[in-house]
């Protein structure tokens, strides 16, 4: 067994590492930069200040919560004993495309209406009975340390915002799950003696500028879902929404738009906005909810992949996933799969390699090809950036007849909860 891993970052990427690494290292540490939220002092979930969209709902794809219960094992017991709730992807739904509302109708698509605070808590909670795991908070990694090899990571330098000043941690494996803000491209650079080095990446902006609030909502006065989902349509090209129920009767709310003076900065403009999506749906079920958040308001997303698998060489040492291999934009909610899977992936190394460090060169490479499906699902372009055409053609119409047909529904589910490949979708006939 190796002696001791470094994790930078403890947000839900991080902690699912964690989770994989806690068995294959006598020693595991969990550097995270900011402090971990109390119980907060509004009727709002819990918020963490280095998480940009804790504000914001987070919806679970079918695919992560399966991959989450792998990952800790009663994760999803957990999560209902603390308030989440299971619900059917398609039954449980009211989903209003371009031509109406998906049929609702069991679908086995199964995921779980909870906060990120709650997805968070829980995996800690996991940990916190693993000995050989320290979670620490305030902990601001500035650098790599050099191993004795060529151009490999020893462990890393950080800075204690605690008072311990800047310290060395030494480690066997550094893995860098510390999200869109990480100073990877830069630390790298520092391996060599300081000089820059540019990674190749392609950056796809979603157009979409979005607000977020939390509500509550008395039982007798909930919707008959727990998901709500209102994509663009003819009658309203440039406007989206989604509602999400979580824990204590509280509801999660985004309201997005390509033009950011389109969104709602008070109340009743909230409630004006959402009267004309989804035939009201969504105005009917906010006319009854109280707010518990302020409005928050959040610049325009965009979908970022780091192209580390077209490095010639990679650090010995060193692995890099979720956020800082592949950020998504929040809105299709493959954030936490794709963390998922891709811990899972590292974990797989590990096991191929049992007396060997892992290649993480190779771990890189192929954690590019696992994010292709959802980077391709949240952009319909290819690593390069070009458009999928062919793809992005056959989700319109299936999405077209899909209110007429739950088989055809039941099948984009499956693929937007990346149960099945986007493959599948090529065997559908659409009379």
């Amino acid at each position: 067994m190796r002696q001791h891993g470094a994790i930078i970052g403890g947000g839900i990427a991080g902690l699912l590492v964690a989770h994989v690494l806690a068995d294959r290292f006598e020693r595991l540490t969990v550097l995270e930069r900011d402090y971990y939220p109390d119980q907060p002092k509004s009727l709002a979930p819990a918020t963490r200040r280095g998480a940009p969209q804790s504000r914001c709902l987070h919806l679970l794809t079918a695919a992560g919560a399966i991959a989450f219960d792998k990952l800790m094992p009663g994760w999803s017991k957990e999560v209902v004993a603390l308030g989440g709730i299971p619900f059917d992807a398609s039954a449980d739904s009211a989903l209003w495309v371009s031509e109406g509302w998906l049929p609702r109708s069991p679908s086995g698509i199964v995921t779980y209406a909870c906060s990120r605070s709650l997805v968070e808590a829980v995996l800690r909670r996991g940990l916190a009975r693993k000995p050989n795991v320290r979670l620490r908070e305030g902990q601001k990694v500035i650098g790599f340390l050099s191993g004795p090899r060529d151009f490999s990571v020893a462990g890393v330098c950080v800075d204690d915002q605690q008072g311990g000043g800047k310290t060395t941690l030494f480690a066997d494996l550094v893995v860098d799950a510390s999200g869109t803000g990480s100073g990877l491209e830069h630390w790298i650079s520092g391996l060599w003696n300081g000089i820059e080095s540019s990674i190749p990446k392609t950056v796809v902006d979603s157009q979409m500028f979005y607000v977020s609030r939390w509500f509550h909502l008395e039982p007798a006065d909930a919707p008959n879902w727990c998901c709500l989902s209102a994509a663009p349509t003819r009658e309203a090209p440039y406007r989206a929404a989604i509602m999400l129920r979580v824990e204590n009767d509280r509801w999660g709310v985004a309201l997005l738009a390509f033009d950011n003076t389109l969104l709602p900065v008070d109340d009743s403009g909230f409630l004006d906005f959402a009267a004309g999506l989804c035939d009201g749906e969504l105005h009917r079920a906010l006319v009854r909810a109280t707010p518990v958040s302020p409005i928050h308001h959040y610049g325009r997303s965009s979908n970022r992949v780091m192209r580390y698998d077209r490095l010639e060489a990679w650090p010995d040492g060193l692995a890099a996933l979720g956020d800082s291999a592949c950020a998504l934009d929040p809105y299709f909610g493959f954030g936490m799969t794709a963390a998922a899977r891709g811990a899972a992936l590292l974990g797989m190394h590990f096991d191929q390699n049992c007396a060997e460090p892992i290649s993480a060169h190779a771990f890189q490479k192929e954690l590019t090809l696992l994010n292709a499906v959802p980077w391709q699902l949240a952009t319909f372009r290819d690593f390069d950036g070009r458009i999928l055409s062919n793809v992005q053609s056959r989700f319109r119409r299936l999405y077209a007849a899909a209110p007429g047909n739950a088989k055809i529904a039941h099948a984009l589910l499956s693929v937007q909860h990346m149960l099945l490949p986007l493959e599948a979708l090529t065997e559908i006939e659409v009379s």
